[in-house]
């Protein structure tokens, strides 16, 4: 199946999930290992679903998922999803969370959606044929570094990078525009993506944060990466830095003096 065929199918599959998180306002919630980290029925719902969805699609692919055990990258194909990320965001009814799915093929990404259930904007990124939102072509932003929105996350749940992330946020506040943190490192990536954001770090990632969404920066001309000397992979946590070229320099500098 080609790729376009392929993201065709997914679309439609990601929006019913969208529906389907959104049939359960007041989920049970769960208490998952880390500070203020949370899953919810509706988390395990919907990762039901796409999973159930996905697989006829590519019967040999491997699922990397937030809410599955023993992740691990197998050779070949692999869908890496995130079925809420921002679940507190989604807990408290703020209304900034988003359904992600990347796919990945030996370790590149290919295709990445994630769909932003309450404004209804499906953004989509297929390798070599561009990124869209609800199928508009998009791209990153060109705007001085000096006036630069730059999205951050702070990961609750890791208080030991607590003073590494605020040092890297004030020392970015001082040197570009201003900041913003939705809680939704999906949502921001894509922002940044379509050119409402300029750029984004968070010191700690899982790769269901950010593989859905790596396709569609490339694919719109941004760059993302990681810590200066590491390596960028989908296989574990990591710096994630991303943003329009200029933007991504100066994160990539700060962040060398910051990451622990």
């Amino acid at each position: 199946m080609e790729l376009e065929q392929l993201a065709a199918k997914v679309s439609e599959i990601v929006q019913e999930a969208g529906n389907l998180i959104k049939s359960i306002p007041r989920p049970q919630v769960y208490t998952k290992e880390g500070h203020a980290n949370f899953v919810t029925e509706a988390d395990m719902a919907s990762q039901k679903f796409l999973i159930e969805h996905l697989t006829p699609l590519l019967p040999d692919a491997y699922f990397f998922a937030e809410e599955k055990e023993d992740n691990q990258l197998a050779p070949g194909w692999n869908w890496i999803i995130d079925p809420i990320d921002g679940t507190t965001n989604f807990i408290r009814d703020y209304k900034a969370s988003t359904i992600s799915v990347g796919l990945v093929k030996d370790g590149e990404g290919v295709l990445g959606m994630v769909l932003d259930p309450y404004r209804g904007e499906l953004f989509t990124g297929i390798r070599g044929q561009g990124a869209f939102c609800n199928g508009t072509p998009i791209h990153v932003a060109d705007v001085p570094t000096a006036n630069a929105l730059i999205a951050f996350g702070t990961a609750p749940y890791y208080q030991e990078l607590k003073e590494a992330t605020f040092a890297m946020a004030k020392e970015v506040a001082v040197r570009c525009g201003d900041l913003r943190r939705s809680g939704s490192a999906a949502l921001d990536l894509c922002h940044v993506a379509m050119g409402r954001m300029d750029g984004f770090f968070e010191l700690r990632l899982s790769p269901w944060d950010y593989a859905g969404s790596s396709v569609i920066l490339r694919e719109a001309g941004a760059l993302i990466g990681t810590a200066p000397g590491r390596e960028f992979s989908y296989q574990k946590p990591q710096t994630i830095l991303a943003g329009a070229p200029k933007v991504y320099s100066v994160l990539e500098e700060i962040a060398g003096k910051h990451c622990p």
